[in-house]
């Protein structure tokens, strides 16, 4: 495919949510074809989440002249495994282009703590660079791609699809978008926050890695409970008997959420960080606020912390995001 866009200057901008995952199953990681592997499982898309700003430069420098630069919140960054992938991928699709791509990553949730930081990057990337190249592709083939970096760089394996969706969501069949299959679990959302202490980050590699045995099949039960019910209560109640079962409740994250249940709120831990979340109603945000505030400021406290890991404590308020991965902005400067 040939690059033929006459813009000197164009600029791209696009969005995908942050996305919790509460329980989960790898049926196809065995297999060849990255369209086909994926997790069965269910979880929530956030209102935040990664914005990413593509800005292309045509310059008359020798063929095939390229020059990339990616940024993660405003710092130049050499090693972002997912967004390179990406880039690489598309960079497949166009020839004879002679450019300079600026790829900026703003990130207004904490990267590593299990919100699907990775997965937001590669696919708000993937939408602005098809925008910038002028491609063409369909939303469904940019997620595609970015489907299989988040799957290449062993960051997640069901995250894609579920930002590209977008709500409170059970996929239902592995794979890629257009392959996958992925279901609402309610539709009407409007009135429930989604409240998170992000405590530690944790490497999602090393949870793919470790943990995939103790997990096949026991997400795929419950996967069939949440379909007859389809509520927030059985989708919270099923996230927490699920951590639990692969002890992946630390001890901190599980005296927030005792302190949780105490006031009769439900909550878990996001797979695949060192996060307590919930989903409670608008009218009860503010009480459960407190809870995860008191335990913010303790966990920050650095006499507490000097038996642990010296990472920012996060506490986060969001809806829950509906439209899944969008396009922001489109300019573009005629020669």
């Amino acid at each position: 495919m040939y690059y033929n866009d006459s813009n000197r200057y164009v600029k791209a901008i696009a969005f995908a949510p942050g996305h919790i995952t509460g329980f989960v199953e790898f049926p196809t990681l065995m297999l060849d074809d990255p369209l086909l592997k994926g997790s069965r499982g269910a979880g929530v898309c956030i209102s935040k989440g990664v914005t990413t700003e593509v800005h292309l430069y045509k310059y008359p420098y020798p063929y095939n002249t390229r020059r990339i630069n990616i940024s993660i919140n405003g710092k130049p960054c050499s090693d972002a495994d997912v967004s390179l992938y990406v880039v690489k991928e598309y960079l497949r699709l166009v020839d004879g282009c002679r450019f300079r791509l600026d790829i900026m990553h703003r990130a207004d949730i904490p990267i590593g703590y299990g919100l699907g930081s990775s997965g937001a990057a590669a696919l708000s990337l993937s939408y602005a660079l098809n925008r910038a190249l002028g491609l063409n592709l369909s939303n469904e083939e940019a997620a595609r791609i970015a489907h299989k970096a988040d799957l290449a760089c062993r960051c997640g394996a069901g995250t894609v699809i579920a930002e590209y969706h977008g709500g409170l969501e059970m996929r239902l069949k592995a794979g890629a978008p257009g392959i996958g299959m992925v279901e609402s679990i309610m539709d009407d959302v409007d009135d429930y926050k989604v409240l998170m202490l992000c405590i530690s980050p944790y490497p999602t590699k090393e949870f793919l890695t470790n943990r995939i045995g103790m997990i096949n099949g026991l997400g795929g039960k419950m996967l069939n409970i949440l379909k007859e019910s389809r509520s927030v209560e059985t989708f919270l109640d099923l996230s927490f008997r699920f951590a639990r079962s692969i002890n992946f409740i630390t001890d901190r994250a599980g005296r927030v959420i005792d302190a949780l249940h105490g006031i009769g709120c439900k909550a878990s831990v996001a797979l695949f960080g060192e996060t307590v979340f919930t989903i409670v109603s608008n009218d009860n945000a503010g009480k459960v606020e407190k809870v995860l505030a008191y335990y913010r400021d303790l966990y920050s406290n650095s006499n507490y912390n000097s038996c642990y890991s010296s990472a920012e404590c996060h506490l986060l308020s969001c809806s829950i995001d509906k439209r899944g991965a969008t396009i922001i902005e489109d300019t573009r400067e005629p020669s």
